[in-house]
């Protein structure tokens, strides 16, 4: 496991290096209280990891609004945690929110619906596919998304230097 939380995996021979390394998924996950203050942490958290895994600004914005959605329908309806897991596997991201723990109440009362409610809408209308699946301790919300990664140029410049 490296510093940057993804995992590294080192192909046994060099004919497998080209093909096997860019196969393996990168994955990230960060675990808060759901609590709104903390929805922009998540924001950060996956906007530094994008740029790192070097996802191209347009996709890595989408992804950005993506988990705050999700994150805010965590906040706003879930239980006491929420985890964000970031699954990069080829060209399809993973964005996962589950809510885990006790289920709090969530008033409602003096909500403006033109205020609330939009929030799936945005994702489907971001993501290639959404799905939510609910349990006795936990409710999890993924979206997949198709990003294309940045090249990667660190090669060439060290063979250029």
């Amino acid at each position: 496991m490296r510093g940057d939380g993804t995992a590294l995996h080192l192909p046994t021979n060099s004919a497998q290096a080209d093909d096997s390394f860019e196969k393996v998924p990168k994955s990230a996950a960060m675990t808060l209280p759901a609590q709104a203050a903390l929805v922009e942490s998540l924001r950060r958290f996956t906007n530094d990891l994008l740029r790192l895994w070097q996802i191209g600004d347009a996709k890595r914005e989408a992804a950005v609004l993506i988990v705050d959605e999700l994150a805010i329908n965590a906040v706003q309806h879930g239980r006491t945690d929420m985890t964000l897991l970031l699954t990069l596997n080829d060209v399809t991201l993973r964005i996962a929110v589950a809510d885990t723990g006790p289920r709090v109440p969530h008033p409602h009362a003096g909500l403006d619906p033109d205020e609330h409610g939009r929030g799936v809408g945005i994702i489907e209308h971001l993501a290639d596919r959404v799905e939510f699946r609910e349990g006795a301790r936990r409710c999890l919300a993924c979206a997949w998304l198709r990003v294309q990664s940045l090249p990667d140029t660190s090669v060439e410049r060290c063979a250029a230097a």
